[in-house]
């Protein structure tokens, strides 16, 4: 699909898709759809779950150089020597879902996601809003309304923006997902903090019960481009699980 293209205009820097969206220049590829989710999955497991594996070392709050990553990566795929730190820009600059930072210092890091302890509290706190939303199971939902919300296999927790952002993520676990609405607006008046990982996914450590709450339902029509990507997903765990045993 050429919409998963990552390609780069002479004049108006990086872009997915087949043509510039600014002046439809089709611009230089730097990578394709495969290369593109191979060192998506490599990035994640690096930043967010094994950096040991690839002998990348993280700070406390979760950055590494960019440097020993593309050493990692070449190391790790053959017939990638042709990746460089700019290509690695360009992909998390055109990452609709913000997985990624980059800094000034050469350094970049996953937003959340993370199974291994790491330090968000450098992300911003404000501009909250006063709902928010958390995926879970029919099975999770009684226990999480009497003991609240932790993490469990992250190290923090990850609540949505909308009903509807909820409802998809849970999509990827479950096919029915429960939705729960956080009272954000008095969480954080009562001392809670909440940070924005980007416009739409917020980081906690935890909620209380006392602010949690059935959320009103509502009608969810996924695009196609999530049902495949659902579909897309399940069968690599899949695929994973049946490898395992």
């Amino acid at each position: 699909m050429v919409e998963n293209e990552l390609r780069e205009c002479r004049e108006h820097g990086f872009f997915r898709g087949e043509s510039c969206p600014v002046c439809g220049e089709r611009g230089r590829l730097l990578m394709d759809r495969r290369e593109l989710d191979s060192i998506s999955r490599i990035l994640a497991g690096m930043l967010r779950h094994f950096p040991e594996r690839y002998g990348i070392r993280l700070d406390d709050h979760g950055w590494a150089k960019i440097y020993p990553i593309i050493a990692a990566i070449r190391a790790e795929r053959r017939g990638y020597g042709w990746l460089t730190p700019r290509h690695i820009e360009a992909l998390i600059r055109t990452d609709d879902r913000h997985r990624y930072s980059i800094n000034n210092r050469g350094e970049i890091r996953a937003n959340y996601g993370h199974t291994i302890p790491v330090e968000m509290d450098d992300l911003p706190d404000d501009d909250i809003p006063e709902k928010l939303y958390y995926q879970t199971t029919l099975e999770e939902k009684d226990l999480i309304k009497e003991a609240g919300i932790s993490p469990s296999d992250r190290t923090w927790v990850h609540i949505s923006k909308t009903y509807r952002q909820a409802f998809v993520s849970g999509l990827f676990h479950v096919d029915d997902p429960e939705v729960l609405e956080i009272d954000s607006g008095s969480f954080i008046g009562s001392g809670g903090r909440i940070f924005r990982a980007n416009d739409d996914i917020f980081l906690t450590r935890e909620i209380p019960p006392r602010f949690i709450r059935e959320a009103d339902k509502e009608d969810v029509e996924l695009t196609q481009e999530e049902k495949d990507e659902i579909s897309r997903v399940k069968e690599r765990r899949a695929r994973r699980r049946s490898q395992r045993y």
